[in-house]
């Protein structure tokens, strides 16, 4: 936790006031870096890639400037992130010549990280687009997670937080920033696979096997749509499991559906499911046969539906 910094803003202006977030995030926000209540592992959810990985500097921003407001913006602190250049603010994405984030740059953020900061009293790390990072990656930052140095930040910025391990998410802070969006091609994509994973979610309530079996098809030649397609059905199963419980919010579009699902589905069957599509969703990540996760696929869901 950060502690002993004046985290204000001239005006009683939000620190987040030119990002396009929602009140609930910013309000948030703001109370935890004017409390020194900012954890050390924070993930930021929703809204657009951009606006994301502005949000994360405009965190930095404040966590290392030295005005008496902060962020002042025109400290050499608050320049230097904002130009994108401080030594202590380090910003990892995923290589260029892959889909994923892979464990070797998260090894190399583990010896960074065991370095003292060289401009300021914290160090920054932000992972752009977290949830391409493999399994053994995000294992590999948990274990920075359980044990961190204090001089340490860790900011997450993810379109949904369900896309990473849940030992990561329970060892963090999460924010929403909004309604997640996506680019023009990010959202087709996405956007079909949302809309198959309410079918299929919509199949297995109606019982009928044969439809789902069907739909699946399309996916054995596209990973990217069925990783989306495995998050949406996350969010509907996860939906369901809050029904259960007395929940009325819901996380993703098939609200009905998941509704139909909660009153065919034991509780304990429903975190059964909701845990086979987390272990899915990470095979899928670590490039196995598309083919034999499909079949694995359907089988563990029909096999756990129907015990």
């Amino acid at each position: 936790m950060y502690n002993d910094m004046d985290y204000c803003v001239k005006e009683g202006k939000s620190v987040f006031e030119d990002i396009n977030t929602s009140a609930q995030f910013t309000n948030s926000i703001t109370t935890a870096l004017h409390s020194g209540t900012l954890s050390h592992a924070l993930i930021l959810e929703g809204a657009d890639k951009a606006t994301r990985l502005q949000a994360a500097k405009e965190i930095a921003m404040a966590v290392l400037c030295e005005g008496e407001k902060k962020p002042c913006r025109s400290c050499n602190k608050c320049k230097k992130v904002e130009a994108g250049y401080h030594p202590d603010v380090h910003i990892l994405t995923k290589d260029e010549k892959s889909n994923m984030i892979k464990v070797e740059p998260i090894r190399e953020l583990k010896k960074a990280a065991s370095v003292l900061p060289n401009d300021g009293n914290k160090s920054v790390f932000i992972i752009d687009s977290a949830e391409l990072m493999n399994p053994q990656a995000q294992n590999a930052l948990l274990k920075i997670f359980e044990e961190p140095a204090k001089h340490l930040l860790f900011i997450l910025c993810c379109g949904a937080k369900s896309s990473l391990l849940d030992t990561i998410i329970s060892r963090a802070t999460a924010y929403s920033l909004g309604e997640e969006v996506y680019c023009d091609g990010e959202n087709e994509k996405y956007g079909k696979g949302l809309a198959l994973a309410g079918e299929l979610a919509l199949c297995l309530a109606k019982e009928n096997e044969l439809s789902f079996l069907a739909k699946i098809a399309p996916l054995q030649k596209d990973k990217e749509l069925f990783r989306y397609t495995l998050l949406g059905m996350q969010l509907i199963f996860r939906d369901c499991f809050t029904f259960q419980h007395g929940g009325k919010e819901a996380l993703s579009d098939f609200a009905d559906t998941a509704k139909q699902l909660s009153t065919r589905l034991t509780a304990k069957k429903t975190l059964e499911i909701t845990r086979a599509l987390q272990e899915l969703y990470e095979n899928s990540m670590r490039n196995s046969n598309q083919n034999l996760t499909l079949t694995r696929f359907s089988s563990l869901i029909y096999g756990i539906k129907s015990h």
